[in-house]
């Protein structure tokens, strides 16, 4: 089973960002959604127009079957109005959407696109769920509690957020040799701007 890890750098998190969206600004859309809120894909990509009216997301999550509310952050929402407007999208289509409004992208080609331009950056293992997994370490950069990820990611018990996380918390760990630089920075620095 391949670790799927999350972007653990800031710089990165927005080259990710700009990378997709030079591919397709739904794609890049869909990782500043996914990096904000931390949802899994399969409910980002069943998003229509009509679910973030409000600037609030109201999504039972498929995976568990739980509510998940969550208020979108202000930049997020405005990056989806722009969207809506520039796109001329009306309330019954997807946010995420394919070839036609009617039907969202799907997960395979949001993985594939992912993975492309994580590659690009110098980064492996990318995908999908690289969105949660970055969510999730922001929180923790954030709040310093693993409760609060715990939480943020409707995680049943504290011992499964751990884990969750332990892969990039020890990525960030000073490697001998490395003067303690994490991995991510490494790469950030090649990156231009």
């Amino acid at each position: 089973m391949e670790i799927v890890k999350g972007v653990y750098d800031r710089r990165l998190q927005t080259a990710m960002y700009k990378g997709l969206h030079e591919a397709s600004p739904s794609l890049g859309l869909l990782w500043l959604v996914g990096c904000s809120t931390g949802y899994r894909v399969s409910d980002l990509l069943l998003l229509r127009v009509s679910d973030t009216f409000s600037g609030t997301l109201h999504v039972v999550e498929t995976k568990t079957g739980k509510l998940r509310i969550m208020r979108l952050p202000k930049r997020v929402y405005e990056a989806i109005n722009d969207q809506i407007q520039r796109l001329g999208l009306e309330r019954g289509d997807y946010l995420f959407f394919g070839k036609t409004r009617d039907a969202p992208i799907t997960r395979q080609h949001a993985h594939r696109v992912m993975r492309s331009v994580g590659l690009t950056l110098g980064l492996e293992s990318i995908g999908t769920h690289s969105m949660r997994k970055t969510y999730a370490y922001n929180v923790l950069l954030a709040t310093k509690s693993f409760d609060r990820v715990k939480m943020s990611l409707n995680h049943a018990y504290l011992s499964t957020t751990i884990l969750y996380l332990i892969d990039g918390l020890t990525a960030l760990l000073p490697k001998s040799g490395r003067l303690g630089i994490p991995p991510s920075s490494v790469v950030a620095t090649a990156l231009p701007g």
